[in-house]
């Protein structure tokens, strides 16, 4: 059926989506094909496809074998676009780091929960030969998975891939767990014995040390606006 005005990409774009969850597609049809399955014209079907690979849906790849290629759906992505949203508001780092302590706290509590329930925690940095940064990152993104709430876990992991592009730019160097006083052994031990409230009050103070970290030694930073990247 054929879709009016000129609202067509932002409509066509909506049901390729819809499609690509649907039919669990990995990359869509040939043009041609597009453009008979969704009855508008080329230039509106081409506008919406732009708008999918803007925020990230898919990728557009020219040449023999390429084509749109569906990403799969990643806190990068997301991060990107709400931060978008965060520089229209004018929100800051500090603002995005007082969100953060309000939510990495909150999935911890609810992470010991389902080991207090009876579901086994699996640790989240057995690899020692990870550097800091990526051990660091990979123990918040265990406790967010494990929570069990998808959605608090996509939006959790994006605003820390903002806070890691904010810090990254300004090179500031890591910081390990026992340098912020309380270390991910601790809140995991807390989690692994099924100690909710424990669990909540060790990864605020943990989240808290984190923030007074970037504000000794990167103050500037903390009332910037996030820009969009």
């Amino acid at each position: 059926m054929a879709v009016p005005g000129g609202k067509a990409a932002r409509v066509i774009a909506g049901q390729i989506v819809r499609d690509i969850t649907d039919e669990s597609l990995a990359r869509l049809p040939a043009e041609a094909e597009l453009l008979k399955r969704y009855q508008v014209s080329r230039p509106s079907l081409r506008e919406g496809m732009r708008l999918l690979e803007m925020y990230g849906v898919i990728t557009l790849k020219p040449g023999p074998g390429g084509g749109a290629i569906v990403n799969q759906v990643a806190s990068r992505e997301f991060a990107s676009t709400s931060s978008l949203y965060y520089n229209i508001l004018g929100l800051t780092l500090r603002d995005l780091m007082q969100t953060r302590l309000h939510l990495e706290p909150l999935m911890a509590r609810l992470a010991a929960e389902r080991v207090k329930d009876g579901t086994s925690w699996d640790s989240a940095e057995d690899d020692a030969e990870l550097d800091t940064q990526t051990a660091r990152s990979n123990f918040h993104l265990a406790v967010a998975r494990f929570a069990g709430d998808p959605i608090l876990v996509l939006f959790a992991h994006a605003l820390r891939d903002i806070t890691l592009d904010v810090l990254h730019r300004e090179r500031l160097p890591s910081v390990a767990g026992p340098e912020l006083g309380i270390s991910h052994d601790q809140i995991e031990e807390a989690i692994r014995n099924g100690q909710p409230m424990k669990s909540e009050s060790l990864m605020r103070e943990h989240v808290q040390a984190y923030l007074d970290y970037i504000q000794q030694n990167a103050p500037h930073l903390l009332n910037q606006v996030i820009d969009w990247a």
